[in-house]
Formats: structure tokens, C-alpha cells, sequence
């Protein structure tokens, strides 16, 4: 009995110790380690490493499966101290890798949009502050190519938050700008602010279209923001208003959210950018049809609008410390303009009800629709909707009803509150990838194995080894795999010749490409992805952090190997009261909820 003990607890610290350099054989964790996982015995950003390509992807925590789901792939942008080549990052259903890439560094807001008939994957690249970004806006092409680096017009940087082109061709885009201004209503004479812009733009020509700023429609004074120590100087300017999206309605209104306002609110371009409604905040212009639900949403994210009245909103319920909910949720709400209603029409609320302070998005799945900023699939049998958690690393697809369908984990939720490992936005479209850059290979002669993958391919279904006897002859098949993941192992016959390869063979049969020719004895040595260096303070901080993780966890695994022990020794003294603890122990948590209504004073 001791000794399986002592096995099990030695076990566990092995993983903690190695889990930092952990190359797991599966795509998911498996549903025994679910708990674990979520407490970082995996660490606090689990990673799975290759053979053929030299970079790691999530190896994400997959709690629910369900075929309801929507078919695409889940676009995403993970980041944080443990997130050490941060990058956009494409996963299928099951959380295999499809394509990484990390030479731009962080990514925000990946996602696939519509522009003169074609799909390109559109994110932000640049650097963050903590509040706004300062960049620009790349769109790749199929190919994964650069197809267009997007700036705004004038003298601004584009902000991280939100990039959304139109089916005129033009694209909307978030701006921030530090001002002085006069905060007296906070005791300051002599201040500074941090404003929201916008612009639309010309892609084709880089014009402006319109512009607006926060400060020429909403009072500071209006923020449910605390100042605290802000506002006194540039760099302790205060964001009063944090807008995070922007959209249009069917009337060409912009639509847009403010987090610090905690509030939605529509803009009529043909008055300069005038409020026509607001809803939430302190000057909401709804009567509230659902007792409050469908308003008293704050520290919002995400807000989009849908034909037939419909607006969608990331609830997040919490900023730091200040929290109006037990936990976030994703809102699809329904306005009626005529008679100034606002109706909730579905919330979708995490399984663990997650509080989220800050991120988050909210994307409904379509039957019918073709991919866009709003909407993935071609051919989806009933409406889903797609809520990315933000801060905290996990997504969940529900069902029109709230029902969680598909719920998966990219990092230790647990331990999310600091931050380490955090993704902004999460999105699902349908995409075809046909890389410009060959397959990948690497040959591991002890193994007698040739390992294959193509990073970004969406059309490889089967791999096919090929020898010959020279790198640059002809070349004889021994045999295919079906693709299953990311990257596949093809074992080398002992008749095969000197030099192998993989061909990367479609549904059809057709060779969509081929790799080089390695030599089946040589080790092949893998180069690393490109990706920006790394700040030594980031990469120390990151490992401290994750030994912290690392070292809390093993005092927990140890505890939960000897739990047996220890409950023994709580009946040697008193054994109803050991059975009782045993029992209060093993109850699942219960999650409370009480929504309160946003102060309006």
C-alpha cells in the first residue's frame, strides 16, 4: 500500500517538475486530469510541441463534445506572462493545432472578414499598454500572406480593440488618445484624459470617412469609472470612457461600446456622430422589459448588431475589484426603437459561471450564412452562439436555448485571476488555408519514422511516404496515414531508400504538395518559428510564475495522493466525524447567482 503511495506522489511531482518542457501525446487532456489541469498541474499555459515543426500550440482542456456544435475553426490569440511566443492561433473542433504563427509577436481580434469577394484573417499587431493599443491592422490572404497592413488616417495608431470592414469595402477601427482637459468634477483643474475615437476608412485608398470622439458627445463626468489616482498628468491621464467595439446597424448607425460608461450606444453619422439612444450606464433610453436583465449589463465588451433589432453584448460584470455579478455572461438582446423597450432575449453563462474582469466576446453561429465578422457557417443545421471568456482562457459554444454545448480550456481557469494566460477575443469560421510554404518533416531514424505536418493546410487528409535514392530523383510510395491531428507519424519500412519525403494527398486523391527529401539515417534538426525576442523581465517573471503554480500544485497532489491516510487518521480519533469531512470533501461546489441592478444615481 506505502509503496503505491509513495509511487503515485512521486508521480505527480515528476509532472509538476516537467511540466514546463511536457510533450503530451494527445491533442486533450484527458477527463481523469480535467480537475488538475485546471489547477495548473499541467502548468498554467499547457503546450504541445511537435516533431516536424518548431513551434507549440495550446494543448487545451476539452470538458464538453457535442455534435450540435457549429462546424469552423476556432480562431484565437492567447497571451500573458506564461504565454512565451504569443501569436494568432487557428484550432479545429478537437483542439488540434491547424496554424500558428508568432513571428509578428501578439495578435488581438483574429478573425476571418469579407473584403471585394475574398476571406482574409484580420488581427491587430502592435504593442499593448495595459489599456489601448498602439499598431496597425494586418489581412492575410489564404495563403497566409500579407495581403494589406491597414493604419488609420492622419497621425493616429490603430488601437488593439476592434478592426471590422464593411460590405462598402471600408473598415472601422478604435483609436485612443491622451488630452488635456479640465476635470473639476474630480477635484482637477489641470487634467488629462485618455478620449475614445473611431474612423472609418477607404481600404482601397486609406480616405477617411468619418471620425468621432467620446469627448464631443459624453460628459467625463457620466464614467462609472473610478478616477482614483488618474487624471492628474499625460501619464496618469484617465480613460474615461474605454471604447472596446464598434459596429453599424441596418440604418448605417454606428454602434458602439463603452466599458467605462457601461453602456451601448447608437451614433447617427448624418448629425456628427449624435447619440440617438444609449443603453445601460446612468442615461439608459430603454424601458427595461426583462426586470433589468437586458441593461444593467457593465464593464462591457463585444457589442454587435444583428438584423431584426438584435444586439449582442459580453457582459463581463466585474472591473477589478468591482464587481455587479456573481458571474459573466454573454447577452442577446432584443430592442424595440419604436417603443423604446429592451428585452433579454438569452443569456449564456458558463458551466464553472466564470467572472470574467475583463475581455470577452460573443459571436452567434448562423444556419445559412457564409463567414464574416458575425457569423461562420455555411451549413448549420440550428443557431449556435460562441462566448470566449477573456480574461479567463476557455470558450464555450451554446446552444439558441443556453444550453453549453462544447466547452473547452486553454490555460489553468483556477488560476486565472493573475493573469497569466488570458485570450481576448474568440471567434469560429469556416476557412480554407492553402499555405505558400511547403509541408514540414523530420526524421527520427531510431524510431524509424518519419513525422509530417503543414501548418495552416485545411484540405490534407492522408499523408503518403515516399522514398528514393536521391534527394532530387524519382520517388516510389510505401504506403499512407490518415490525417488525424496536426502532425502525423509515418513509420519507415526497412526496404525503403535513402531519402524519404511526404506527400500531403486531399479527399479527391490529388497531391496538394510535397515536402523535401530528408535522409532516412539523419537526425533532422527543426528549426524554431520566428518570433520577436522576448523582454528578460516577461520571460523571468513567466517562469516564476509558473514555478509558483508548479509548487502549489504539488503540496495539492500531494495531499490527494495521502487523502486516504489522512482520512484514517481523522477515524482513528474520531471516525463519524472522519466520515463526515471524507463526504463534505468530495461535494461538488454550488454556484450562487444574484444579479444587481447597476446604481443609475
Amino acid at each position: 500500500m506505502w509503496p503505491a503511495r509513495w509511487a503515485a506522489a512521486l508521480l505527480s511531482l515528476t509532472l509538476l517538475l516537467a511540466q514546463a518542457g511536457a510533450s503530451p501525446s494527445s491533442t486533450s487532456v484527458s477527463a481523469d486530469n480535467s480537475y488538475w489541469y485546471d489547477w495548473g498541474l499541467y502548468g498554467v499555459y499547457p503546450q504541445k510541441k511537435y516533431e516536424s515543426f518548431g513551434a507549440s500550440s495550446p494543448w487545451t482542456n476539452v470538458l464538453r463534445s457535442d455534435p450540435r456544435c457549429s462546424d469552423g475553426y476556432i480562431f484565437i490569440e492567447p497571451r500573458g506572462l506564461a504565454v512565451t511566443t504569443p501569436g494568432p492561433i487557428i484550432l479545429d473542433q478537437e483542439g488540434n493545432l491547424v496554424w500558428i504563427q508568432t513571428k509578428w509577436g501578439q495578435a488581438m481580434d483574429v478573425k476571418v472578414q469579407t473584403y471585394q469577394g475574398n476571406e482574409y484573417i484580420t488581427f491587430w499587431h502592435g504593442s499593448d499598454n495595459g489599456t489601448f493599443g498602439q499598431g496597425y491592422y494586418l489581412m492575410l490572404n489564404s495563403s497566409y500572406d500579407v495581403f494589406k497592413k491597414v493604419t488609420p488616417a492622419g497621425n493616429f495608431s490603430g488601437d488593439l480593440h476592434d478592426f471590422r470592414i464593411t460590405p462598402e469595402g471600408t473598415a472601422m477601427m478604435t483609436i485612443y488618445e491622451k488630452l488635456p482637459w479640465d476635470l473639476s468634477d474630480f477635484g482637477i483643474s489641470d487634467g488629462w484624459i485618455i478620449d475614445s475615437l473611431f474612423q472609418e476608412i477607404d481600404l482601397a485608398t486609406g480616405a477617411l470617412v468619418f471620425q468621432w470622439r467620446a469627448s464631443e458627445h459624453f460628459a467625463v463626468a457620466d464614467t462609472l469609472a473610478p478616477i482614483a489616482a488618474f487624471g492628474s498628468s499625460e501619464a496618469l491621464a484617465f480613460d474615461f470612457f474605454h471604447i472596446n467595439s464598434v459596429d453599424r446597424d441596418g440604418d448605417g448607425n454606428y454602434i458602439v461600446s463603452s466599458r467605462y460608461m457601461c453602456a451601448v450606444a447608437c451614433l447617427d453619422p448624418a448629425a456628427g456622430g449624435a447619440v440617438v439612444w444609449q443603453l445601460g450606464g446612468r442615461r439608459s433610453s430603454f424601458a427595461d422589459l426583462s426586470g433589468g436583465a437586458a441593461s444593467n449589463f457593465s464593464w462591457q465588451h463585444h457589442a454587435t448588431w444583428y438584423e431584426g433589432d438584435l444586439l449582442t453584448i459580453f457582459d463581463n460584470g466585474a472591473y477589478d475589484a468591482l464587481h455587479t455579478a456573481a458571474y459573466s455572461r454573454g447577452l442577446l438582446v432584443a430592442l424595440d426603437r419604436a417603443n423604446m423597450t429592451a428585452e433579454l432575449v438569452q443569456d449564456f453563462v458558463a458551466p464553472q459561471r466564470l467572472l470574467v474582469p475583463s475581455q470577452g466576446s460573443v459571436q452567434r453561429l448562423l444556419p445559412g450564412n457564409s463567414s464574416s465578422s458575425s457569423s461562420s457557417s455555411d451549413d448549420n443545421a440550428e443557431e449556435t452562439v460562441l462566448v470566449g471568456w477573456g480574461h479567463t482562457p476557455a470558450y464555450t459554444e451554446f446552444s439558441a436555448s443556453g444550453e453549453p454545448l462544447c466547452d473547452v480550456h486553454l490555460g489553468a481557469v483556477n488560476l486565472a485571476g493573475m493573469g497569466w494566460c488570458k485570450n481576448y477575443r474568440t471567434f469560429k469560421y469556416r476557412w480554407v488555408g492553402r499555405p505558400s510554404a511547403s509541408p514540414d518533416v523530420a526524421m527520427r531514424p531510431k524510431r524509424a519514422a518519419l513525422y509530417a505536418s503543414w501548418n495552416g493546410a485545411t484540405e490534407v487528409r492522408r499523408w503518403v511516404l515516399q522514398s528514393g535514392a536521391s534527394a532530387e530523383g524519382a520517388f516510389e510510395d510505401h504506403g499512407s496515414v490518415e490525417k488525424t491531428t496536426f502532425e502525423t507519424r509515418l513509420d519507415v519500412p526497412e526496404e525503403a531508400r535513402e531519402y524519404v519525403r511526404a506527400a500531403a494527398i486531399d479527399k479527391d486523391g490529388a497531391v496538394l504538395g510535397y515536402s523535401r527529401a530528408v535522409s532516412r539515417h539523419e537526425e533532422t534538426k527543426v528549426e524554431p518559428m520566428e518570433a520577436p525576442p522576448q523582454t528578460s523581465l516577461a520571460a523571468v517573471v513567466g517562469r516564476i510564475a509558473g514555478a509558483a503554480a508548479a509548487g502549489v500544485i504539488a503540496f495539492c497532489a500531494l495531499v490527494y495522493c495521502f487523502r486516504g491516510a489522512i482520512a484514517r487518521g481523522f477515524d482513528y480519533c474520531m471516525t463519524e466525524v472522519g466520515r463526515g469531512i471524507s463526504k463534505i470533501w468530495r461535494r461538488p461546489a454550488e454556484h450562487a447567482h444574484k444579479y444587481e441592478m447597476l446604481p443609475t444615481g
